[in-house]
């Protein structure tokens, strides 16, 4: 069941590769728009670009994950999923890694492509690359899960990033802090290890919460 599960989703992201490459292309336009806008300033830049490159992740978490449910609740997919006897928690797992994998993936391995052209030390790339593969996961499954909270409602576009924004927060706030560490000198492992605790606290409850949430949903 796994394999075919991996097969379907594998087929669906290739079958319209706008969900690759979109998140891809938003980030790097988005990233390419701050330098224009801060001007020649570089040590006000090279202060700011870490933090910049973590809201520009959340922002493409956000357009990935916001309508992740649409199709499958115009279709009927989701109805079928929670009176089916598969593991309704194993099917959203597997699609929370499978939109990580060709979201955000992407977006990680092209960052050292990003520490080159505006000249990132390469332990603030480091850092930046360790809080980006461990907070992204995430933002990625309280997106997801604000997606299946707002399924059904009018103006969910709006209501999604609302919710889901404050719950984005402490992933930011150990992320720009471990990277504040390193450029300072100081330890991080503090707060790589809270990032940590947070992802695998977040990712083994959240296909149980998904399941609850859409099948809130669709009775409501």
């Amino acid at each position: 069941m796994v394999k075919n599960l991996i097969k379907k989703e594998l087929i669906v992201y290739f079958r319209n590769l706008n969900n690759i490459f979109l998140p891809l292309i938003f980030f790097f336009l988005i990233i390419s728009i701050f330098p224009l806008v801060l001007g020649p300033d570089k040590l006000l830049f090279d202060s700011i670009i870490p933090g910049m490159i973590w809201i520009t992740a959340i922002l493409t978490t956000l357009l990935s994950s916001n309508n992740f449910f649409r199709d499958d609740y115009s279709n009927g997919v989701i109805e079928m999923y929670l009176t089916s006897n598969k593991a309704v928690e194993l099917i959203l797992f597997l699609r929370i890694i499978a939109c990580w994998l060709f979201t955000c993936l992407p977006i990680i391995l092209f960052m050292p492509l990003v520490s080159i052209l505006f000249d990132i030390p390469f332990e603030n790339s480091f850092v930046i690359l360790i809080t980006l593969l461990i907070g992204t996961p995430i933002l990625i499954s309280i997106g997801i899960f604000g997606s299946a909270l707002t399924l059904g409602l009018a103006k969910n576009n709006i209501l999604t990033p609302i919710i889901v924004i404050p719950f984005y927060i402490p992933v930011l706030i150990f992320s720009a802090s471990a990277i504040d560490s390193v450029s300072s000198g100081l330890p991080y492992d503090m707060q790589i290890s809270i990032l940590m605790a947070l992802l695998f606290l977040i990712l083994p409850i959240m296909p149980y919460l998904l399941k609850y949430t859409l099948e809130l949903s669709i009775n409501n």
